[in-house]
Parts: structure tokens; C-alpha cells; sequence
């Protein structure tokens, strides 16, 4: 399998913008997409970025996607550069009813900390976050 993992630049983002859309329809969220491939590009790729994202290029040859180990090869790299940086650990979140993932991820090493030590994934955000902030608007 030909898969090269490296830094995205701001050309990919249309491409990431499939990627979010096709995730969140999996998920039946895509009425929750608030962002569009400018706002990306943008906040990835301007003077001070809010994010980082690796992507993965396949020869064109190549069908299918699942089962080659794309998905653990990005998911290293991902752990090299946190340890890179002084990261102690990896969060993420997935959906109570994919088995399959949390499976997967728990192949990898990872705990379901809601299940060993009683955690939950909980977030602020919309109204409450502005209202927390102190944002009227």
C-alpha cells in the first residue's frame, strides 16, 4: 500500500470539507456543518493557526479505503507529533453506538474512560459559551 501522511496545506481544504460533510452525514449531523473550506483555510493556514491536520494520499490506483491501515498510520503520526510537542495523552470522542470504532481504537490501546473510571466527554459551547464569556449578543 502506497499512503503518504503529511502536514495539509490550504489547497486540501476543500477536500477536508468533503471529509467533515461525509462524517457528519454518517453521524446524522450534517445540519450541525457550520464552516465552509474559507473558514479553514483561514484558521489553518494564516499567520497564527488554530489547528493542525495531517492527511493521508494514496496512489490513484487504489479503491477502497477501509482496512489498510491508513487509519493507523494517520493516528501514529498524530502520536508522534504529540509527543513531540509534550503531550501526555490523546482525547477524542466516539459515538456510543459505533462499535466498530471504539473497537478499533480500543485495539490501538486505547480506554473508554467513561466505562473504566466513570468520565464523561461533556462541552460548552454555543449560548452558553458566549453567555459564559459574558457576550450578550
Amino acid at each position: 500500500m502506497e499512503c503518504i501522511v503529511r502536514p495539509a496545506q490550504s489547497a486540501d481544504c476543500d477536500h477536508l470539507m468533503g471529509m467533515i460533510r461525509e462524517i457528519a452525514e454518517y453521524h446524522n449531523l450534517l445540519d450541525e456543518v457550520k464552516i465552509n473550506s474559507q473558514v479553514l483555510s483561514a484558521d489553518g493556514f494564516g499567520g497564527d493557526p488554530f489547528y493542525q491536520c495531517l492527511v493521508a494520499e494514496l496512489a490513484p490506483e487504489q479503491e477502497g479505503k477501509q482496512g489498510q491501515g491508513i487509519g493507523k498510520k494517520l493516528m501514529s503520526e498524530v502520536a508522534k507529533l504529540a509527543l513531540a510537542r509534550g503531550c501526555v495523552e490523546m482525547k477524542f470522542t466516539v459515538a456510543e453506538w459505533n462499535v466498530r470504532a471504539l473497537a478499533w481504537y480500543r485495539q490501538l490501546g486505547a480506554q473508554d474512560k467513561t466505562e473504566a473510571g466513570g468520565w464523561h466527554c461533556v462541552e460548552l459551547g454555543g449560548e452558553a459559551l458566549q453567555r459564559l464569556a459574558g457576550d450578550r449578543r
